[in-house]
Order: structure tokens, then C-alpha cells, then sequence
């Protein structure tokens, strides 16, 4: 599927309907080539963005916030807004997990799932990835604030939004930035795929109905040194090939769990064997 041509329209043009749900994955353009280094993260650089009409977005959470809603900028400028839970009684400096939603979903499909990890000692960083949620802001070279909307064409940038996020769970200072994880679903788990061989920070992953899309914008294609590792494959039967398939591109640790259940994404959390193995894989290898 061709994703539409990215344009830019003044501020006041229109407002876009948000959807929530999942779809598969369409095609996109690919994930850069060359990346950057930076605090122990590999960060990439020129993703492309989609600028559409802006839409009506509330104000962003403070930029010092260091709990609750809190917000950082990608290495490509895009405002990601996060929510950041801190496990209530475990000590710091806390592990930490970023979960990285569906296409076309946002931040609070985590919400049922959190309390689990919270409960084992991790620290939980959820964001609204690029065009989803309220992560619909970027500002330009020039200062200037265009708006994000081509969800689509930004799947690419994904990466990017995972290697700040990672980042600034690193710079916390209540946080163990030696022990840091991902988790996603569908394409965010294809985004929690990548980033386990392309961001060293990543010591383990989970990644919920992931697809298996050569020439897909999230398949790690032209990564230099892309070693996946450390990954929890989930699915329902009808997704285990897929699984398997990415499997074999990953080095250990690695599991692909299949579950007598019908799911989707965040939907086979609601099935109280993978919500638990999804905990206990990252709880055990942080």
C-alpha cells in the first residue's frame, strides 16, 4: 500500500479523527541506513515524517515532569508524549520497560497490563508513538511546529521514537539504565524487535504478534551490526509461523510462545499465561 504524500497545511485547516484499534501493517518507506551514537544508544537519523493537517491537541505535559505524563523529543524533533510509572515498592534505581503500542493505537492499551509489571519491581515508560496519541508535534530546524499525522509514512520513525525513549529512561536518575527492556504489540513489536539488535541499551524484549513483512519498514533491513537478541515471541496460533520466521533471525536468549487462545496484539494479555509470561521475562532477564 502506498502511505499518502506527506504535504504541510496551515494550522487551521482541519482536525483529524483519531482511531483506536489495529490494522496490519502497511508497507512504508524503510528504516534509515546510518545511525547515530549517543549515550549509549544508537539513535537514527533523517526518518521521514508525514505532515498532514493539524489537528486539536492538548498542551504538552511539563518539560522537568519526571513522572506521570512527562514528554522528550526524538533525534528527528518529533514531541513524544509519554505516561512514566514508578514501581510503588521496590527501591531504585528500578529496571525499566518502554511498551510500544499498535499501529493505529496509543499508550493507554497498556493500561491493564502495567499494574502486573509495576507489581514486579519494574519501572514503566509508555508512549504515544509518532502520529498516535498526543505525539502529533514536531518541531522543525526552523522552530517551527509542524504536526505529525501520515501514520502510515512514519512507521519508519518508530526506531527513533524507542531510542528516546530508551534515552530518557537513561538519564533518570532513579532508573538502572544497565537494565532496560521493550515490549510491543503488532508493529510495536516489530519496533521492539528491531530495537533489541539495533539499540545496545536493550537487554530484553517481548513482542506480541509480531509480523514477519520482508521489505518492511520495521524488519531491521540495512541496519549496520543488527543482532536481535533477547526476545519473548507471543502469539495465538494463527501468527506462530511469523513468529518462528523472525525467530530464526534472533540469537538468545530466545522463546517463541504460541497459546491455545485466539488474540491479537494486546489482545492475548487478556489470557492469563501470556500476561504472565510477558512479565516474567522481562522481571527475570533485568
Amino acid at each position: 500500500m502506498n502511505h499518502p504524500a506527506a504535504r504541510r497545511i496551515p494550522r487551521t485547516a482541519c482536525a483529524i479523527p483519531m482511531q483506536e484499534g489495529d490494522v496490519n501493517q502497511p508497507a512504508a518507506r524503510r528504516i534509515p541506513r546510518r545511525l547515530l551514537l549517543g549515550a549509549g544508544l544508537a539513535l537514527g537519523a533523517g526518518a521521514a515524517a508525514g505532515f498532514a493537517c493539524a489537528p486539536q491537541v492538548p498542551p504538552l505535559p511539563p518539560s522537568d515532569a519526571d513522572s506521570g505524563a512527562v514528554t522528550y523529543r526524538t533525534s528527528d524533533g518529533v514531541q513524544i508524549v509519554a505516561q512514566f510509572t514508578p514501581p510503588p515498592t521496590a527501591a531504585p534505581p528500578w529496571p525499566a520497560v518502554v511498551l510500544l503500542h499498535q499501529y493505529q493505537g496509543a499508550r493507554v492499551q497498556w493500561d491493564t497490563l502495567t499494574p502486573h509489571l509495576l507489581a514486579a519491581g519494574l519501572a514503566v515508560l509508555a508512549p504515544d508513538l509518532r502520529a498516535h496519541g498526543e505525539s502529533l508535534r514536531r518541531i522543525g530546524p526552523d522552530g517551527q511546529t509542524d504536526y505529525v499525522t501520515d501514520r502510515a509514512g512514519t512507521l519508519n520513525g518508530w526506531l527513533l521514537d524507542a531510542a528516546a525513549s530508551l534515552t530518557w529512561l537513561a538519564a533518570h536518575t532513579r532508573v538502572d539504565a544497565n537494565r532496560l527492556g521493550v515490549g510491543g504489540a503488532s508493529a510495536g513489536a516489530n519496533a521492539a524487535w528491531v530495537a533489541s539488535g539495533a539499540l545496545p541499551a536493550v537487554r530484553r524484549t517481548v513482542a506480541l504478534s509480531i509480523h514477519f513483512e520482508p521489505g518492511g519498514p520495521l524488519m531491521g533491513e540495512g541496519l549496520p551490526d543488527f543482532q536481535p537478541h533477547g526476545v519473548l515471541f507471543q502469539s495465538d496460533a494463527s501468527e506462530t509461523l511469523q513468529a518462528q520466521a523472525l525467530y530464526g533471525r534472533t540469537q538468545p536468549p530466545r522463546r517463541v510462545t504460541a497459546y491455545q487462545t485466539t488474540g491479537h496484539g494486546v489482545e492475548l494479555l487478556t489470557h492469563p499465561p501470556a500476561r504472565q509470561d510477558f512479565v516474567t521475562w522481562l522481571a527475570e532477564g533485568l
